[in-house]
């Protein structure tokens, strides 16, 4: 039999344990901090998150013409509120020819649903269990409590907080764990919910779901860290929020959400499991319609207001919705929401593909459910930031690509993408002299940019560069580095060398891309790129992809 898992659903033993996409996200990673044997190894790297852009949405009608959904939801032609249908039609037969177990897609812009599509049994008046989306849901109650002024404000302490327990394990970092060390992840506890299978005695989240009483056997958890030192995954810390709700209510979770949350803005069909102590499932137990789930996104879209109505506060919003912590999986973390890179659009995400979307500058709100198996990826990012958000004719080009601009030389990304600024050889910090700076896509397919630079070294042949970001790493039995012949060409008024490659797991390409270098004699340095990306989106052609990022990419008199 297999365990339970942070939503009540059984798994199977072991079910994590699909090598595959593992494999694609090591050759990613080796790939995305290729480059350090080109002048020497360089220290283990420190990642630098992303600067979140401010700009204001551009397409956000007045308020005083917000379209709000009574009972039912708006809808419109996808021409009507700008967006090409073909792209979205596009992105369907993408799904559908990929065999992606979706069951819901549901794009809403301008306050009008532009598509709504069910697959796989489901339709529009059967709930989802929305799995880890529900964090999302407690982190506004929590909003929804400070506002009421039942709890403080997210500087009050664990211990403030569950006056009438007894807490295990007490020490002086527990302490200091504030709410808002719950709501970001990074209270420090001892918690291994991905270090082992859901089935490992040694899983605290499965420890929690056989324990006597899940809100106690978190608040008993013993510290491994000083709270805010770092981000680690922990589906207790939401389960803490559901006991909060308790604490400062007296009642339970799903009466204070119907009050204060689901009534307001229209949820009126809705489940909420259990789990043990009688408590609920803040951490991933609701159930609700898919056309639901896009009512909180359009809440949060719109600062916490409904139809004149304040729910939570515009101030809770924009904490929520802010990158707070740098996740060990390249995206930011908020109040238990996901925040995209490169990109002020944010995410509630839930284990078998289940989302909420919202992306203030094209006044957007998507939800994808599914039931994506353990080990399989998430296109979900690659749908938005490939097909949904493409489809809108009228935003500005600044919500596509964004521009590094640093140590002597620019260039353009694209949207959705984190930056790693690194250093190589026996240097702590990259800087003008050399360096290395990696451009990813977190999501599926990987898209993957890696710049190095340093000194020009006299008589060393151009080509030996190609080889750097190729010398280790690739040793396996199973996988198989394939390079092809070096082409010749001009990155402006320089001489360039590169080369494809393929790299094979078991026989199956699971990687491609190009490597290039060039002498740039202005700045004294060689530049080498490196592209790959793994072979499943459709019109990513990898010669095409490396040369519009190298005519964005200028090499001296910038920065």
């Amino acid at each position: 039999m297999g365990v339970t898992d942070n939503v009540g659903r059984r798994r199977r033993p072991g079910s994590a344990a699909d090598h595959r996409p593992a494999r694609r996200a090591w050759i990613a990673a080796i790939l995305f901090l290729a480059g350090s044997l080109l002048w020497a190894c360089a220290p283990a790297p420190t990642p630098t998150p992303t600067p979140t852009p401010t700009s204001t949405p551009t397409s956000t009608p007045e308020a005083a013409e917000i379209p709000w959904p009574a009972e039912q939801w708006l809808t419109s032609s996808p021409e009507e509120q700008g967006m090409d249908a073909g792209r979205l039609q596009q992105m369907m037969d993408y799904i559908d020819g990929q065999s992606i177990p979706m069951h819901a897609v549901i794009v809403i812009r301008h306050g009008h649903i532009v598509l709504e599509e069910y697959r796989n049994g489901y339709h529009a008046e059967r709930s989802h269990e929305i799995q880890s989306v529900t964090k999302s849901f407690s982190s506004t109650l929590i909003g929804i409590a400070i506002r009421l002024g039942l709890i403080e404000d997210v500087q009050q302490t664990l211990v403030e907080l569950f006056p009438d327990h007894t807490i295990g394990n007490m020490d002086e970092r527990k302490e200091r764990i504030t709410l808002e060390h719950l709501l970001t992840m990074s209270e420090g506890m001892d918690w291994h919910e991905h270090d082992y299978p859901y089935d490992d005695p040694r899983n605290t989240l499965g420890q929690m779901w056989s324990s006597k009483d899940a809100v106690q056997h978190v608040l008993d958890r013993p510290m491994a860290r000083e709270p805010g030192e770092s981000w680690a995954y922990n589906s207790g810390t939401s389960i803490l929020l559901g006991g909060i709700i308790e604490q400062v209510t007296g009642g339970d979770v799903p009466s204070f959400a119907e009050e204060h949350l689901f009534t307001p803005i229209g949820i009126e069909g809705y489940w909420w499991a259990r789990t043990t102590g009688r408590h609920h499932h803040t951490d991933g137990g609701l159930h609700i319609l898919p056309r639901d789930m896009a009512r909180l996104g359009y809440l949060m879209l719109h600062q916490g207001t409904w139809d004149g109505q304040e729910i939570v506060s515009a101030d809770w919003v924009a904490e929520a919705t802010r990158e707070h912590m740098q996740t060990t999986w390249g995206d930011g973390y908020g109040y238990q929401w996901w925040v995209v890179p490169s990109s002020r659009a944010y995410r509630a995400t839930g284990h078998y593909g289940q989302v909420i979307y919202v992306a203030p500058e094209a006044d957007m709100v998507v939800v994808f459910t599914g039931n994506i198996a353990d080990g399989d990826p998430y296109p979900h990012d690659a749908l938005v930031f490939r097909y949904i958000l493409p489809a809108c004719s009228d935003l500005p080009d600044e919500v596509f690509t964004k521009r590094f601009d640093g140590f002597g030389w620019s260039c353009e990304y694209p949207a959705g993408f984190r930056v790693l600024e690194l250093p190589v050889g026996d240097a702590t910090l990259p800087s003008e002299a050399s360096g290395r700076v990696g451009f990813q896509f977190v999501g599926y397919p990987r898209d993957t940019f890696t710049v190095t630079w340093g000194p020009i070294e006299l008589d060393r042949d151009l080509a030996s560069y190609l080889d750097g970001p190729f010398e280790d790493g690739f040793e396996e039995p199973d996988v198989e580095l394939s390079r092809g012949n070096h082409e010749y060409g001009r990155k402006g008024e320089h001489d360039l060398i590169q080369q494809p490659y393929e790299i094979s797991v078991q026989g199956q390409v699971e990687y491609h891309g190009y490597v290039a270098a060039w002498e740039c004699p202005q700045a004294g340095r060689v530049y080498v790129v490196v592209y790959g990306s793994e072979p499943g989106m459709p019109e990513r052609d990898p010669g095409a992809s490396l040369r519009q990022f190298l005519d964005s990419l200028v090499c001296h008199g910038a920065g």
